[in-house]
C-alpha cells in the first residue's frame, strides 16, 4: 500500500515538474513577445511623431504656397484690369 502511495506521489511530482517546465517555457515566450511588442510600439510612436512633424511641415508649406498663389492671382488681375482700361478708348472708336 505504501509503495502505491509513493508511486502516485512520484507521478504527481513528475507531472508537477513537467507543468512547471511548460509554464516556464510559456513565460519565456510571453516575455519575448512582450518585448517585441514593446519595440514595435516604440517604433510606431516614433513613426507617428515623425509623420506628425512632416504633416505639419507640409501644411505650413501648403499655406505659404496658397498665399503666394493668391498674391500672384491678385497681381495678374490688377495688371489685366489696367490693360483693359487701356483698351477702353479703342473700343469707343469702333
Amino acid at each position: 500500500m505504501q509503495l502505491e502511495n509513493f508511486e502516485r506521489l512520484e507521478e504527481k511530482i513528475r507531472k508537477t515538474v513537467e507543468l512547471i517546465d511548460r509554464l516556464k517555457q510559456e513565460n519565456q515566450e510571453i516575455t519575448s513577445s512582450y518585448g517585441k511588442l514593446e519595440d514595435q510600439i516604440n517604433n510606431f510612436e516614433k513613426s507617428t511623431k515623425s509623420l506628425s512633424l512632416e504633416t505639419e511641415r507640409l501644411r505650413s508649406e501648403l499655406a505659404h504656397k496658397e498665399r503666394n498663389f493668391i498674391e500672384k492671382r491678385e497681381t495678374i488681375k490688377r495688371r489685366l484690369e489696367k490693360l483693359l482700361e487701356k483698351l477702353v478708348p479703342f473700343e469707343a472708336e469702333s
